[in-house]
């Protein structure tokens, strides 16, 4: 599975925590910037992506390469439409909340730490999910949210 997305992305390290993916244009507010792509599977890793709360989206790249941010440039749409939240430049980071896909963390399904260090300034200090996000940050990221979800 391709998308055609290429023009808008690259991939490349990120210098502080590995490969992440990077804007090669300017992108617009609204604009979709890539969709994720790849197996789906019943058990999750860190890198898959919830489509459904038992159902999992196995990434190819690019998007096994999209970090978490606390203050993300991009939210999701349809459950694999990664869209920019606001105007970005080139050569910018392409991030999501990871509370914009993951519900909730099953420790039992996934031994993962969940400390995050996107080093934001106002970095929560750990990935959230969906059902502990603050009302202030629903309230900003709506439209911007995995429908499985919100349904």
């Amino acid at each position: 599975m391709q998308n055609n997305f290429e023009k808008n992305i690259y991939c490349a390290d990120s210098g502080k925590y590995g490969t992440t993916i990077f804007s090669a244009k300017k992108i617009n507010k609204g604009e979709t910037v890539f969709i994720i792509c790849g197996p789906i599977i019943k058990q999750p890793s860190i890198y898959t992506v919830p489509i459904d709360f038992n159902l999992y989206i196995d990434p190819i790249a690019p998007g096994k390469f999209l970090n978490h941010s606390c203050e993300p440039s991009c939210g999701i749409k349809n459950r694999t439409e990664i869209v920019a939240m606001r105007d970005l430049g080139k050569d910018e980071e392409i991030t999501i909340d990871y509370a914009m896909i993951v519900y909730k963390y099953d420790d039992l399904k996934l031994k993962q730490k969940i400390v995050c260090n996107c080093g934001s300034k106002i970095c929560r200090g750990k990935f959230g999910s969906f059902e502990t996000l603050p009302e202030n940050l629903r309230e900003k990221y709506k439209g911007f949210i995995s429908d499985y979800m919100i349904q």
